[in-house]
């Protein structure tokens, strides 16, 4: 039984970890194509804002994506070495997290372009 756990596991990690792949690429994509729609529309000064805000939320659900695959690898391996290394990741990406959803609250409206 346990076997077949990490088998699933090992089987999720990868798909889990692509998954903050698309979610983080498909966030650029779309960030730069409505970018340049408004540009080219207005050809004039315009509120990034909301798109920057829309990026940034894009940007922690990468990384929430991220912790969760560190987590998954680590219930395979709960060595002290894992565990250590997972808190450090967490840590680290909870700070990251921290700081854009912070930037979110506290962005002013600015003009573009």
């Amino acid at each position: 039984m346990e076997q077949a756990v990490r088998a699933v596991i090992m089987f999720l990690v990868p798909l889990v970890e692509a998954c903050s792949v698309l979610v983080v690429v498909l966030g650029v994509v779309n960030t730069l194509v409505v970018y340049l729609r408004c540009y080219f529309r207005t050809r004039a000064h315009f509120s990034c804002a909301p798109l920057r805000f829309q990026f940034d939320q894009t940007l922690v659900m990468g990384l929430e994506f991220q912790v969760a695959a560190d987590i998954l690898k680590t219930a395979v391996a709960p060595t002290w070495d894992e565990i250590l290394r997972l808190m450090a990741l967490i840590v680290i990406r909870t700070g990251l997290s921290y700081v854009l959803k912070r930037e979110i609250g506290n962005r002013e409206q600015e003009p573009c372009g």
